[in-house]
């Protein structure tokens, strides 16, 4: 998008980019005001749209390593981090390296309330966590994918005969077989029903013999139980015969 038509509100974007805090911004924009004031004032210019997509047109590089720089100072001072729209790279960016969100909240430094009160508020915040997992997962599906069918990539060995006053590369083919336990291990999620592993418990036998299995430290009671209970029946046998 082409710059922003009010020269103070360019300046006021280009400074966000810069790293500045919104009062800081706003003043170095050539609004004059006392800086308790400055700060309610940048806060409500930054979430207009036009200067919203204007910084969102940084590059993203620029913008991760402006949040880093930003985050890492309010912890140092001591400050509470208060949330700006470059913070979404960087929640894409944790989000990416599977951090969880208390995870990605320390980084952050705030606390797991106030993550899920951004997410709430900033739809691009969520956005770009929520692309960040979903990114991650992909690639290592992918991975996992890969190592279960075997793949190939190319490769370079570098060599130093002697005598050479320079090392000399060789480029090859470099295979990899097919991995049983990725096969297996994605076979058992894409299609549990025909590959998960099931435990099979054998319920046969006789009621004793179950029950010494369930008390193996007992096993003369179950015996004595057993006898007992036939003695009784023959005698009832006896009894009325």
């Amino acid at each position: 998008m082409p710059p922003l038509p009010t020269d103070r509100h360019e300046l006021f974007a280009k400074a966000l980019a810069d790293g500045k805090s919104a009062a800081a911004a706003y003043r170095a924009a050539g609004y004059q005001c006392a800086r308790h004031k400055a700060r309610g004032h940048g806060h409500r210019l930054r979430t207009r749209e036009d200067i919203a997509a204007r910084i969102n047109e940084l590059p993203t590089k620029a913008r991760g390593r402006i949040a880093v720089e930003q985050v890492a100072e309010g912890i140092r001072r001591g400050a509470p981090t208060l949330y700006r729209p470059e913070l979404a790279e960087l929640g894409r960016r944790l989000a990416l390296l599977g951090a969880t969100d208390q995870e990605m909240a320390d980084a952050l430094g705030i606390d797991h309330v106030t993550l899920d009160r951004w997410k709430t508020r900033h739809k691009e915040f969520r956005s770009a966590i929520e692309h960040g997992k979903t990114q991650a997962d992909a690639e290592i599906a992918e991975s996992l994918f890969n190592r279960a069918r075997g793949y190939r990539h190319e490769a370079t060995k570098i060599f130093m005969p002697a005598g050479s006053e320079a090392p000399v590369y060789a480029p090859y083919v470099k295979h990899y077989p097919p991995d049983a336990n990725a096969a297996l291990a994605w076979l058992s999620r894409r299609q549990p029903d025909k590959w998960k592993d099931r435990k099979e418990v054998d319920v046969t036998g006789t009621v004793a013999h179950r029950l010494a299995q369930m008390t193996p430290n007992n096993g003369h009671v179950v015996d004595q139980w057993a006898a007992t209970a036939a003695s009784s029946g023959n005698q009832n046998h006896h009894g009325i015969v």
